[in-house]
């Protein structure tokens, strides 16, 4: 199987190969390393809007770059939109995530079913990435923790019967990581 990308140097697609359908991550293109570095400087400048313009413009298609898109989508508010990217390449065709997606996109899922209230999803990643080490998991743990630690024993009870209590969602970092 292969991809395509587009290089910013010419028109012509450039092509990397994508084994057996896995998200590979070892093939760098230069021109996609520039535009992910430029997205992250951005990004640390909280200018999500601006970093994401930056990936519309470029035509560059790849996981980095549509995890980059997600994170952008993250810290502009819009957890469903994020979501929707991540479901598009990281869940296989059932509901299960791919094993072979780097932590940190499985990571940054995380962050947007949580952003989202989806706590019965964001409960299943973490159970699933429970043997994962990566300093946003843990963060995304801690976040987690210190909002059930929030409750109340009522809105503890809400929770496991299924209803999300009304006690706000904060991260206390911005939300997803490029890497």
């Amino acid at each position: 199987m292969q991809r395509k990308i587009i290089s910013n140097v010419s028109n012509k697609p450039k092509t990397l190969p994508q084994q057996n359908g896995t998200i590979d991550n070892s093939v760098r293109d230069p021109a996609l390393e520039e535009l992910l570095k430029n997205v992250n400087r951005l990004l640390q400048a909280d200018a999500p809007a601006k970093a994401l313009e930056l990936i519309t413009k470029s035509k560059i298609k790849s996981p980095g770059i549509k995890n980059a898109t997600a994170v952008c989508q993250l810290r502009l508010g819009n957890a469903q939109v994020a979501i929707d990217i991540y479901r598009s390449f990281l869940l296989n065709k059932a509901i299960y995530l791919r094993a072979d997606a780097p932590v940190i996109y499985r990571v940054n899922f995380g962050v947007a079913l949580f952003m989202n209230k989806n706590l019965p999803g964001v409960s299943s990643l973490l159970f699933e990435l429970r043997d994962e080490t990566h300093p946003s998991l843990e963060k995304l743990r801690a976040a987690v923790a210190a909002w059930k630690k929030k409750l109340t024993i009522w809105q503890r009870l809400q929770l496991i019967f299924g209803s999300h209590p009304a006690v706000p969602i904060e991260l206390g970092y911005p939300p997803g990581d490029l890497e």
